[in-house]
């Protein structure tokens, strides 16, 4: 099976959310025995088949990721970072390593510095969830080296992610892992 991306509708109600990613991957595999769980860092896993499930939620989107292989995905929606409102150079500076920090800074203007920390934090957070990690681990790994992504940390790849749906263009996603 190739990756296969399933969007759905956010829920802010985080049972309602489960009931839709249960009933869309039952749905998807044609099998009502499969199982959704959640580990206790709330990385979810399927039983049932042998697949790999990634979920991502920001604004009115949930992005449901299925491979064959261990997959993390991520994504923000865009509108809800307006300009001016936040201090990226700070945020990075407790979130991320030093290097990322700096990278950070070198924006020329605020949208700039906007841009290059969403960068950084969708492909950290699909690392993470990737890995079964934690926004805690963020600091212990790097995604750039100088002005540059890198297109894999260790030996998991990681990219920029599109996925076509309506408004689509308002959502920056990443994923991580071996994706065929």
């Amino acid at each position: 099976m190739a990756l296969k991306c399933i969007v759905l509708a956010n829920n802010p109600d985080k049972e309602a959310r489960h009931a839709a990613v249960l009933e869309a991957v039952r749905k998807y595999f044609g099998n009502d025995e499969v199982m959704v769980n959640y580990g206790e860092t709330g990385k979810p896993s399927i039983t049932g088949v042998k697949k790999y499930i990634s979920v991502t939620t920001t604004g009115e989107k949930m992005i449901v990721a299925l491979s064959d292989s261990p997959v993390g995905i991520d994504g923000e929606y865009l509108p809800r970072y307006a300009e001016g409102k936040t201090d990226y150079a700070m945020l990075a500076d407790r979130f991320f390593s030093g290097e990322e920090s700096e990278y950070v800074r070198a924006g020329s203007t605020v949208v700039d510095e906007k841009d290059r920390f969403m960068k950084i934090w969708t492909r950290k957070e699909a690392y993470v969830k990737c890995t079964g990690k934690g926004v805690a681990d963020f600091p212990s790994f790097s995604v750039i080296e100088g002005d540059k992504l890198l297109p894999k940390v260790g030996s998991i790849p990681l990219r920029k992610f599109s996925i076509a749906f309506e408004g689509s263009e308002n959502y920056l996603f990443a994923i991580a892992g071996e994706l065929k």
